[in-house]
């Protein structure tokens, strides 16, 4: 399950979804408005994120203090989700600013952490609850906000889940972005972070649904397979914004550190914007 808010200068974005592996259904709720309707504070450590539009309602807030991150969204009678997850520097989470790449008078900030260990967590998708064992539920964030450059393109990979043996996992890894100058790569394990200055993605550019990707680091410390399973995309071709933006739900198996990972759920994506 997911949930975003995208608030650029000339519109907000925010959806939600759903994927089910088991009967591999997807339920995808969004909307689009003005900037305006997207409250997007730059408060780092204390920060209420809210939506209110279009027969539809978001909220986040995150909060370092109060060891909490909450989350509440609302798509009509489509998707409805609630839930609180265990936050705060305790969580050891990456917090990156960095030189936006072609301008360093302009900077991007972004802060990530996994796995995130859920309170409490409900989700109907048509009036029927579809949340599992809340117990074994992790969630992974992701937070940026800056001068992102015109011509913006990324990889990116992320994982949240937890290990036969009941260990916590999580990992954050971002390709074509940063590095130069701090990577925003990192792992968690049993609650303790490891950095890393890169990783490489190897996968099909013409079919990237087709087969496994290959996601490691040459020193031999992250050797993964994703298998994808599900897709969300968006595909924008207008003189004045492109975006060709593709998500994928799958399975992480392999190596992570000292770590054995098999089925751990998570997203890889493909994104290239123009503006």
């Amino acid at each position: 399950m997911g949930l975003a808010a995208v608030r650029l200068g000339y519109a907000a974005h925010v959806f939600g979804f759903v994927y089910d592996f088991e009967t591999s259904q997807y339920f995808e709720a969004k909307t689009r408005a003005l900037p305006a309707r997207l409250t997007f504070p730059m408060d780092t450590e204390e920060s209420l994120i809210r939506f209110e539009g279009g027969g539809c309602s978001l909220r986040i807030e995150k909060s370092h203090a109060g060891g909490s991150l909450d989350v509440e969204g609302n798509f009509g009678t489509r998707l409805r989700v609630k839930g609180r997850f265990s936050y705060g520097f305790a969580a050891q989470p990456l917090r990156v600013v960095n030189p936006s790449c072609g301008d360093p008078r302009r900077f991007t900030f972004t802060e990530k952490c996994a796995p995130l260990p859920a309170q409490s967590l409900s989700v109907l998708v048509d009036g029927v609850e579809r949340a599992g064992e809340v117990n074994r539920t992790m969630a992974l964030y992701d937070w940026s906000a800056g001068y992102f450059n015109r011509h913006t393109n990324w990889l990116w990979s992320a994982l949240a889940g937890v290990l036969e043996d009941g260990t916590p996992v999580g990992a954050n890894f971002a390709a074509l972005v940063n590095e130069s100058f701090y990577p925003e790569n990192a792992y968690w394990i049993g609650g303790e972070r490891t950095r890393l200055s890169r990783v490489i993605f190897q996968y099909d550019p013409e079919h990237p649904e087709a087969g496994d990707w290959r996601i490691f680091t040459e020193d031999g410390q992250v050797e993964l397979r994703f298998h994808p399973m599900g897709e969300r995309s968006e595909r924008t071709w207008l003189p004045f914004v492109k975006v060709n933006f593709r998500q994928f739900l799958g399975e992480y198996s392999g190596r992570l550190g000292g770590a054995e990972l098999q089925g751990v759920r998570g997203l890889a994506e493909l994104h290239l914007s123009v503006w």
